[in-house]
């Protein structure tokens, strides 16, 4: 695979097929935080730039863990449970942003499934810093806890559709840690593939998981287009002591810098190409 640049710059695309982009914080459940407090965090805001909420199951917590402690499940997880706890989302005007709160997370998302331009990541890293001390100072003002971090993540869904860099299963090669889905001569014919990777951070620092799903996606609200859901994320711990929030936005810049680089290794020439890799 390419290697990244010795001397640290970016890759930067002119199209990229990023089509979400989620920064987040995972941190110790605050006892005192109910659901009642959701709609309170809310009404901290400006309601006329945040005005649409809705409810959502909370979503689980997701540990890094490194050396004897790593389980890798064997099959898919299905979470039951009686928590009456709930998930807030609120969304911008637009429906391209959306703040995500529940005891235990607090998440920014970019949502550009409508067709809006990806606004990069400083701009959606700014956005969940201002976020994210709300919520702190929040907390603090209604005396309901300690916020205590305790793991950075950063997401980034791409829709690679077909008739970009693929055409068929037996073109996926352009992903390099898969290659193309196998044809055997007239007997059987590559017709599709769903899997995930996992790769650590040098020095434990966090990991990477890709998940690569083939499916359909609408195209102006009517008719489904072939295309490949390619999600990565990158979390890892925030290290304790002091001002928490310089931590947990380092973190997300290596989440970042992460993602970035090993998409463009992951990508072949003509795929990196294609979305307008710049020089």
């Amino acid at each position: 695979m390419p290697t990244p640049d010795p001397n640290g710059i970016l890759p930067d695309y002119e199209r990229p097929p990023v089509v979400e982009t989620v920064l987040g914080i995972q941190f110790d459940q605050i006892p005192g935080f109910g659901n009642a407090h959701l709609g309170s965090f809310w009404k901290t805001l400006d309601t006329a730039k945040w005005p649409n909420v809705a409810d959502a199951p909370p979503l689980h917590s997701e540990a890094e863990q490194f050396g004897d402690a790593v389980r890798w499940p064997s099959h898919l997880k299905i979470q039951l449970t009686q928590d009456p706890r709930s998930r807030l989302q609120i969304r911008d005007p637009l429906g391209d942003r959306m703040i995500q709160i529940q005891n235990g997370r607090c998440h920014y998302n970019w949502l550009g499934q409508g067709g809006s331009d990806y606004p990069r990541y400083l701009a959606v890293r700014d956005g969940f810093e201002e976020v994210l001390r709300r919520f702190v100072q929040f907390v603090r003002q209604e005396k309901i806890g300690e916020f205590r971090p305790k793991q950075w993540e950063v997401t980034y869904i791409n829709n690679i559709r077909k008739g970009t860099v693929w055409n068929a299963p037996s073109d996926w090669s352009f992903f390099r840690p898969l290659g193309a889905v196998p044809t055997v001569g007239d007997v059987v014919q590559g017709e599709s593939f769903s899997g995930e990777w996992h790769f650590i951070i040098p020095g434990n620092r966090g990991r990477l998981h890709a998940n690569w799903q083939h499916g359909f996606a609408p195209v102006d609200g009517q008719v489904r287009q072939d295309t490949v859901w390619l999600t990565l994320t990158a979390r890892g711990p925030v290290d304790g002591g002091g001002d928490p929030l310089p931590a947990i936005l380092s973190g997300l810049d290596l989440g970042h810098q992460t993602i970035v680089k090993s998409f463009r290794a992951f990508m072949s020439d003509e795929a990196n190409t294609f979305w307008g890799l710049k020089p």
